[in-house]
């Protein structure tokens, strides 16, 4: 069961990940730091690229939009396309058990997903815990935010579907 069946925004989603992903990413989540933390969009697409879509396309969008990440930052090349290609995958094998999930449940899992990516991130760069802080919580926080607003959204928009189909009977 996936949670929305949109085969037509597929293509429009694929261009607009090329066209937009990096400057989004880059520029306009910067606008709206909050105390230096922005959200991970390339995180959360895959989390719910995973979660609607599977664990093939999750695999596939994570790793890509990791490495968009990893790419266009300062760091090593790998850490996010390899982290955000697995949080797709485990979340499109789990994608049977997710959808049934609560929003405030995908909201702790986003959490917990976020600080031990971020966690795990850190070692793998660095080698050390010395870079762990405050602001991998806040970025948990902020990306927890984004996942239930959008998920929020799509269920709205899905009950809004439900209504006019069994309206129109």
């Amino acid at each position: 069961m996936k949670i929305v069946s949109l085969k037509w925004l597929y293509p429009l989603f694929i261009f607009s990940i090329f066209i937009f992903f990096v400057p989004i990413q880059t520029l306009i989540l910067e606008a709206i730091k909050i105390n230096g933390v922005k959200p991970d969009m390339g995180l959360i697409l895959a989390y719910l690229i995973g979660l609607g879509w599977g664990k093939n396309q999750g695999l596939f969008w994570g790793a890509l939009l990791g490495g968009f990440q990893d790419l266009f930052s300062t760091g090593t090349i790998g850490p996010h396309l390899l982290l955000n290609g697995l949080i797709g995958f485990g979340t499109g094998l789990l994608e049977t058990f997710f959808v049934y999930f609560s929003l405030h449940i995908h909201a702790v899992i986003m959490f917990a997903v976020s600080l031990l990516r971020d966690l795990s991130g850190t070692l793998f760069s660095h080698d050390t815990w010395s870079d762990v802080s405050y602001e991998m919580l806040g970025r948990g926080l902020y990306n927890s935010v984004v996942v239930l607003a959008i998920l929020f959204l799509i269920l709205k928009q899905r009950h809004f579907e439900e209504f006019l189909i069994k309206g129109s009977r």
